[in-house]
């Protein structure tokens, strides 16, 4: 089935670029502006954007619908293409499932979905694989991600060609600890916590909630909950591997700021690693992975909704594009080396976007959790 984008025109003029999207910041420099005109991507009737993935050839779209299947996957170089990927669903939850995470690497699509269930309305996941011709579940015993000590899982990203699934589990000694997943044939196991760089102490609680690929290695992006005699902080860490399986090093992350919470969402990896996140509300960016990792300087200032994610920078290294969640729409700022434009992003709340060619995707989300497809050309 063919699907046929319909033109929504968000022709947004220097003015509303940056009209109440800023907090006062004499350090931070005023970026230009850059006018965007945004294109609503239509998808099948009932059908509902999730999250974004893409391919050196497509773009792939993880939707939910209705009917027996809710899971949906759509590839294609552009609207005008979009067609379904066939799913092999086996579990029951796994019809219900809604994507949280797709990663691609050369023609494989790994994916990771979730469907509350069970007496506690817990998360049931399901793991998924595949290429562009067909994608199917991957049905796993339940001790494998629930059961006992079971916290949720995050995402999926390819270190080299081998997927890793990171997520939580209660930890050994205290509270829980960061996990992951690698998996052998069609099974998943889980790795070793507790003891490591991943595991909490008494002193100091570890949370991931991002993955990202670093080559043939991996990057995790979280914070550390410091509980220190009469005080308690939360301040920016990231944990690199060289490959699926570890060893893990844990890298704490300078912050500006007050007191506040300061934590990192999300990166994309280059020959280092870009970083976006908050502090004390506002948009923070580092860079790591190289000698000296450390917070960006002569970042436009943004404030960040609260409880909002920023998403990871999508783009070639040097030239990477931020879409920033504020006021329930979005900020887009454009990288040109020290130098940053920014414009407006589509109306809704920002989930996730991608680079593809020279066009920006985007899903967005309103107040009901409905998701729409925007695209923009950018170049």
């Amino acid at each position: 089935m063919i699907l046929r984008s319909a033109t929504v025109a968000l022709v947004v003029t220097s003015a509303l670029a940056i009209s109440g999207c800023t907090s006062p910041d004499p350090a931070s420099p005023s970026p230009t502006e850059r006018t965007i005109t945004w294109e609503r991507v239509a998808l099948p009737e009932g059908v509902s954007a999730v999250t974004l993935a893409s391919t050196p050839e497509d773009v792939i779209v993880g939707a939910v619908g209705a009917g027996r299947t809710r899971p949906r996957l759509l590839k294609g170089p552009d609207p005008e293409s979009l067609t379904q990927i066939p799913l092999s669903p086996g579990s029951p939850y796994a019809y219900e499932a809604r994507w949280f995470q797709i990663a691609t690497h050369e023609d494989r699509i790994d994916a990771i979905g979730g469907a509350r269930g069970g007496a506690h309305g817990n998360y049931r996941w399901s793991t998924w694989t595949g290429s562009g011709a067909s994608v199917a579940e991957q049905e796993q015993p339940f001790g494998v991600f629930g059961s006992y000590g079971a916290g949720d899982l995050a995402g999926v990203a390819y270190a080299g060609g081998s997927p890793v699934i990171l997520g939580a589990w209660q930890s050994e000694s205290t509270g829980q600890d960061i996990a992951t997943w690698s998996r052998s044939g069609d099974r998943w196991a889980r790795l070793p916590s507790t003891g490591t760089p991943l595991g909490s102490t008494a002193d100091e609680l570890l949370s991931a909630t991002a993955i990202a690929s670093h080559g043939t290695g991996l990057v995790l992006t979280g914070s550390v909950t410091h509980l220190d005699p009469g005080a308690v902080t939360v301040s920016p860490a990231v944990w690199l591997s060289p490959g699926p399986t570890g060893p893990w090093t844990r890298v704490d992350l300078p912050r500006t700021g007050g007191a506040g919470t300061s934590e990192v969402h999300a990166a994309t990896c280059h020959t280092e690693c870009l970083l976006t996140g908050v502090t004390d509300g506002r948009l923070s960016v580092w860079q790591a992975g190289g000698e000296s990792p450390g917070e960006l300087s002569g970042i436009p200032a943004v404030r960040v909704d609260e409880n909002a994610r920023v998403l990871a920078p999508v783009g070639p290294a040097g030239s990477e594009i931020l879409v920033v969640p504020q006021d329930r729409s979005s900020a887009v700022l454009f990288r040109d080396g020290d130098a940053w434009q920014r414009g407006r992003g589509p109306t809704g709340m920002p989930v996730s976007a991608v680079a593809h060619g020279d066009e920006l995707w985007v899903v967005t989300t309103d107040d009901a959790g409905a998701g729409t497809l925007w695209r923009a050309r950018v170049a």
